[in-house]
């Protein structure tokens, strides 16, 4: 078994386990569905743009835990110390992203993405989005309300478990902890 495979139950589930596992399986197929459009695009911006993938990682992670230290986000994305500096310094050559100092801590650099940045990632989004709405414009709207009706509900739960580990990642859209829009009757 690889880590493409569907998830498998492992011992005896429980009724949420196996709702869990359902929802992640179509979560899966669903994500196929997009996938294929939304890395092509992002992989030929990103050349066109000379950002690498782990930069782009890197923006979403500062943006997500602004502001967070070097440190941090070394843990966050897995990469050792220096490598992380190495690529933060380039984003900041770049100026995509900000290095100030900690005023608890004048030692510690704490990052944050610059106007600039947040732009980049916006028209980045726009791209992943656009690949969703085409997938979902072939789709009937009330099918598309129940589903949106749902997912809000999921998103409220899991943001109510673990609000700490829901970091906000669309600062377009509302706050992790504010009402969703209210969705337009057909």
């Amino acid at each position: 078994m690889s880590s493409l495979d569907p998830p498998q139950a492992s011992g005896p589930a429980t009724p949420a386990g196996d709702a869990a596992e359902r929802l992640t399986v179509c979560m899966q197929q669903l994500h196929r569905l997009v996938s294929d459009r939304i890395m092509g695009a992002l992989q030929s911006e990103l050349q066109g743009e000379d950002v690498s993938f782990t930069q782009m990682t890197a923006m979403y992670k500062v943006r997500a835990f602004a502001p967070i230290s070097v440190t941090a986000l070394a843990e966050h994305l897995g990469v050792s110390l220096p490598a992380t500096s190495q690529l933060i310094q380039e984003l900041v050559r770049r100026r995509l992203m900000e290095r100030r100092e900690n005023p608890d801590d004048r030692r510690e650099k704490l990052l944050a993405l610059s106007d600039k940045g947040q732009q980049f990632l916006s028209i980045k989004e726009k791209t992943m989005m656009g690949a969703y709405s085409e997938v979902f414009g072939r789709v009937a709207p009330e099918t598309l309300g129940r589903a949106e009706d749902a997912i809000n509900a999921l998103l409220a739960e899991v943001r109510q478990a673990k609000p700490d580990s829901c970091p906000p990642v669309f600062h377009d859209g509302p706050a992790p902890h504010d009402d969703p829009p209210a969705r337009k009757s057909a």
